[in-house]
């Protein structure tokens, strides 16, 4: 049953980072404005909107692969507490502009519902890590883990 939810978390940690990057990339120029609209500095703003689709759609490739899913786990576990940690704080009056760089149907989201989503995220991301750890302690492999 493990293996079976184990597979289910990775397939949709890399449901959610291609769609979000290949949404983000699509409408670029929306990616672009809603990130100048935020607390960054132009130029940081443009490295995220054309650097946060790249990455995002790097780490569903990582997840896809037995050989990279420990790195793509973790990259999952870190750009999810970021982005919690930002709608957090976005909730919490932090910042006084909070346009929504998301992609597609997440966009439509309030922030509150934003941040479960963020967190279920978040937590199956770290059960996805725990599984991995198990699994690979099991087949006494401490660099892959190969599931049958």
């Amino acid at each position: 049953m493990k293996r079976k939810i184990y597979f289910l978390i990775c397939f949709l940690l890399v449901l959610l980072f291609s769609y979000t990057g290949l949404q983000k990339w699509m409408h670029i120029q929306k990616t672009l404005y809603n990130m100048r609209n935020q607390l960054f500095s132009r130029p940081v703003a443009d490295i995220l909107a054309y650097g946060l689709p790249f990455v995002e759609m790097a780490v569903a490739i990582l997840l896809i692969f037995v050989s990279t899913r420990k790195l793509g786990l973790y990259l999952s576990f870190l750009l999810l507490f970021l982005f919690t940690s930002y709608v957090a704080a976005i909730l919490l009056g932090v910042f006084h502009r909070v346009p929504c760089s998301c992609g597609g149907i997440i966009d439509s989201l309030g922030w509150t519902a934003h941040l479960w989503l963020n967190l279920f995220f978040l937590f199956i991301s770290l059960i996805g890590i725990r599984y991995h750890t198990i699994f690979m302690h099991e087949q006494g492999k401490p660099k892959t883990c190969r599931i049958e």
